[in-house]
């Protein structure tokens, strides 16, 4: 009888320890989740402020081409080359 007693309790006691670890494992992924959903969140916000800036600068950057005529490039600064297949 005790041996069956013994049984039981190790059976209970084995359903238990499952159900917290299923509990622990389902909690962590939870903060894992969480975690990735606020680093995602913080990407998509520097990816956005990266493109702001890169359009300013490249704003910036036209503006100053259409200003200055002699930094771009003359059609008379590149003949054209001969294309091998006119004949």
């Amino acid at each position: 009888m005790r041996r069956i007693r013994t049984l039981e309790t190790s059976t209970h006691t084995g359903v238990n320890l499952t159900a917290i670890s299923i509990t622990l494992v389902l909690t962590e992924l939870t903060a894992i989740r969480t975690e990735t959903r606020q680093d995602l969140a913080a990407l998509s916000d520097e990816l956005a402020g990266l493109r702001r800036h890169l359009h300013e600068h490249l704003t910036a950057l036209r503006a100053e081409l259409l200003h200055q005529p002699s930094a771009l490039p003359q059609p008379e600064d590149h003949p054209e080359t001969p294309n091998p297949n006119h004949h």
